[in-house]
């Protein structure tokens, strides 16, 4: 029986791969087709191990995977944590205590003596704090190596000696330690947060020493800033006395330049007449726009009534027309006459009396109207006419005034400048005078910017700042930790080995039909007889679950002929192909074992048989079927062993004989299991595909890396033939029950084997009391 296959794109309704008669796909993830895998989202038959990714996502990893990963390489991070643990407690044990000393120093905001300096150059030194920006320029100000220039001549004698004994027998690159290099890298400036608090902190080995490093800094930040603020006044101040006496000059020579031009241009009253002239043309430009004005409106009108009489239309249509009292009484009069006329029209004719009247008093006051316009537009004329006559005599008046006052300012353009020359710098001659008393006044009353809020004192001998021993393990605990993690990661990042479900369901793209742990203790021949001796059972348990996964799918309930191939030697395929044949025989099912291995056979020999006659012996001599196979090896099971090794496997395998005796042995037999050789070493099992039902795949665990597997398996799909999945095998003892839970409820994974036991021994025992029995009854017979 042969099914179609077909690993297509993903199926965009269901988010998986293919539908067809075999595949990956189908609903959600793997699942939903013939064979697909139950845990994947609802295949026909599976198991539960990474169930539940569908929609067209891949499996992820569980929050075990992540365990099974550190529990597989748990020595790394013991290691790693060991190294790290161990170097942060001998760093701890071996550093030298270090003694921490805090002064605490306090900055004003505000310095009262401190002013501002005129000019241009110079400016007076501020001590104002008035933002961040000033805040933290005083920080760099405590940081400065002026200041640990000074610390360092503040240390003499004996101080110095105990300063410096801790550091003589370090070096550095240039040589042994200097005072500024074991200041600068020993003091913190720490401003305190939200207030002008400044900390200091010195460390040193000498506890006293720390405490008067540590006040000599504060000290050293207040003098220093102080002696800057007197040096930067006194500067100012001789700054200031220079410059006042260069302005004192410059006022005199504009006062005599100022008395000569009064003198030659007689401009004693100049300001006065500039006044009085200033005043009158003020009064001709309010004049000149209110005539301008009104002639605009008048023009405007005048306008409007020339355009309308070009127009040939009614003037009385014009709004300032219309709003005379006589015009607007008359249009009133002319519209109800027309009203009445039109009324009358409907009664009488045009000769009646009636109507005659109404016309002729319509006729006298279109009259009346055209008088009252032409009045009107007469008014407008000459309003136009007076407003012109007046704009243009003030227009006059006020250009007469305007070429006045241009003469008198150029007369007095000069003049004002001098005098605005003269004020300015009488004024700033005085500020100067004024800001030097000052300066020299307060040169003596310079305060500090800064105090000492807090001295530094010795701290206790039994609490050094260094090492701190809880900080150093935590930190050597959580780094080994960390370390050990990473280690591990990578680790299992260069390691392309399969080793996981995740590794054959995600990476290679195969349902896991089951996990066999590692039998210890036994030989090959054992091993291959497992399930028929029930030597461990769970390992019989597990390929009771892979017959029975078999069993729940449509296809491979009715497959009868099973290809067992890995992807390199020493996988367990034969192994796996032995007891999977035992394990369809103890479910009654007539099986056959064939070894298909025509280089290295290994059937017959795990399976302590003779492999004197087999398939070959049937294919190249004609040796019948029934003495090439050994019968009744274990209840249901018989095996085709290979009869020896063959010179050329690929042209038996291709003969007619050989595909004629697959159809002679599906009618003999409900099951067949072939054993192959694996597919990255030869290409024989690739020749058995088209005589097989299905593939079932061995992996060996920690054997076989991710790439060359799923090379191996996309040649098995690209031929079209079902495989049904995967079986990880030899798993370690340790991660085994990690497995099994993935597979079964662990709670519960020894109460059927538990009970297998039982039953078999007690067997046992019936056994042999029904051999005593007939013994018995032979011996009195």
């Amino acid at each position: 029986m042969k099914n179609d296959y077909v690993r297509g794109a993903p199926d965009p309704n269901s988010g998986g791969y293919g539908s067809g008669g075999y595949g990956y796909g189908g609903g959600g993830g793997y699942g939903g087709g013939n064979y697909g895998y139950g845990g994947y989202g609802g295949g026909n038959y599976g198991y539960g191990g990474y169930g539940g990714y569908g929609d067209g996502a891949g499996p992820q990893r569980s929050f075990k995977d992540y365990f099974l990963i550190f529990r597989e390489r748990i020595w790394y991070l013991l290691v790693a944590f060991a190294i790290i643990f161990s170097g942060s407690i001998l760093y701890t044990l071996n550093k030298t205590k270090v003694y921490t000393a805090v002064s605490q120093v306090q900055l004003f905001r505000d310095d009262a003596s401190a002013l501002g300096a005129y000019g241009q150059g110079t400016e007076m030194e501020l001590n104002q704090i008035l933002g961040a920006e000033d805040f933290n320029t005083q920080i760099i100000v405590f940081e400065s190596l002026n200041i640990m220039r000074g610390v360092e001549q503040r240390l003499q004698d004996e101080m110095r000696e105990r300063f410096m004994a801790p550091y003589m027998d370090t070096l550095s690159f240039s040589g042994p330690l200097t005072p500024l290099e074991v200041l600068a890298e020993n003091r913190e400036v720490i401003p305190r947060r939200m207030s002008l608090m400044i900390n200091l902190a010195y460390s040193h080995p000498d506890p006293f020493i720390a405490a008067e490093v540590a006040n000599l800094f504060a000290k050293e930040f207040i003098d220093y800033n102080l002696k800057l603020n007197i040096d930067g006044s006194m500067k100012a101040v001789e700054d200031l006395r220079i410059r006042a006496d260069q302005q004192k000059d410059r006022v005199e020579e504009l006062e005599l330049k100022l008395a000569e031009y009064r003198e030659q241009n007689n401009a004693v009253s100049l300001q006065s007449d500039e006044n009085i002239a200033g005043v009158q043309l003020a009064h001709l430009n309010e004049i000149e726009l209110s005539n301008k004005n009104t002639y605009d409106q008048f023009q405007t009108k005048w306008n409007q009534v020339e355009t309308y009489r070009l127009e040939g239309r009614n003037l009385w249509e014009l709004a300032f027309v219309a709003e005379q009292p006589r015009v607007s009484s008359l249009l009133q009069q002319i519209s109800s006459t027309r009203i009445s006329i039109s009324s009358a029209s409907k009664r009488y004719r045009e000769k009646h009396p009636a109507m005659i009247q109404l016309l002729q008093t319509l006729q006298e006051g279109e009259l009346e109207l055209e008088l009252a316009v032409q009045n009107s537009v007469d008014k407008i004329y000459a309003g136009y006419s007076e407003s012109k006559s007046n704009f243009e005599m003030a227009s006059l008046r006020l250009a007469e005034k305007e070429r006045e006052l241009i003469e008198l300012g150029k007369t007095k353009i000069e003049f004002n400048s001098l005098l605005r020359d003269l004020e300015v710098q009488q004024s700033f001659f005085q500020a100067l005078n004024l800001r030097m008393t000052t300066e020299k006044a307060q040169v003596n009353l310079k305060n500090p910017n800064a105090r000492v809020v807090d001295e530094a004192f010795p701290p206790p001998e039994d609490q050094p700042s260094s090492p701190n021993i809880v900080l150093n393990l935590a930190a050597g605990f959580f780094g080994g930790i960390a370390v050990g993690v990473g280690l591990v990661f990578t680790v299992v990042f260069l390691d392309d080995r399969v080793k996981s479900a995740f590794d054959i369901e995600g990476t290679i793209g195969l349902p896991m039909l089951g996990v066999i742990p590692r039998i210890k203790k036994l030989d090959s021949n054992t091993k291959a007889q497992a399930v028929a001796s029930n030597v461990d059972s769970h390992v019989t348990e597990t390929f009771r679950s892979i017959h029975s996964a078999l069993k729940l799918n449509e296809q491979s309930k009715n497959a009868k002929v099973f290809l067992a191939t890995s992807t390199v030697p020493g996988e367990g395929k034969s192994f796996v192909s032995s007891n999977l044949s035992l394990t369809f025989a103890n479910h009654g099912e007539k099986t056959l074992l064939i070894d298909c291995d025509l280089r290295l056979p290994n059937v017959a020999r795990s399976l302590q048989l003779k492999n004197d006659l087999g398939l070959l012996d049937y294919v190249e001599k004609g040796v019948s079927l029934e003495n090439a196979i050994i019968k009744d090896v274990c209840p249901n099971l018989d095996v085709l062993p290979t009869g020896g090794k063959s010179k050329n496997p690929t042209q038996v395998l291709n003969s007619a004989q050989f595909e004629e005796l697959f159809a002679v042995l599906r009618d003999r037999y409900d099951r067949i299991v072939v054993d192959s050789p694996p597919l990255a070493a030869v290409s024989d099992a690739l020749n058995l595909l088209p005589l097989v039902d299905g593939v079932i795949y061995i992996i060996k665990f920690n054997t076989v890396k991710r790439k060359t597997a799923v090379v191996n398996v996309r040649r098995l799909w690209e031929s079209n033939t079902p495989v049904y999945g995967a079986i990880l095998n030899n798993i370690t003892s340790s991660l085994s029950s990690y497995y099994y839970s993935n597979y079964s409820d662990k709670a519960y994974k020894n109460y059927y084997t538990n009970q297998g036991e039982e039953l078999e021994q007690v067997e046992e025992l019936e056994d042999e009391l029904l051999g005593d029995i007939e013994t018995e009854l032979e011996s009195k017979s």
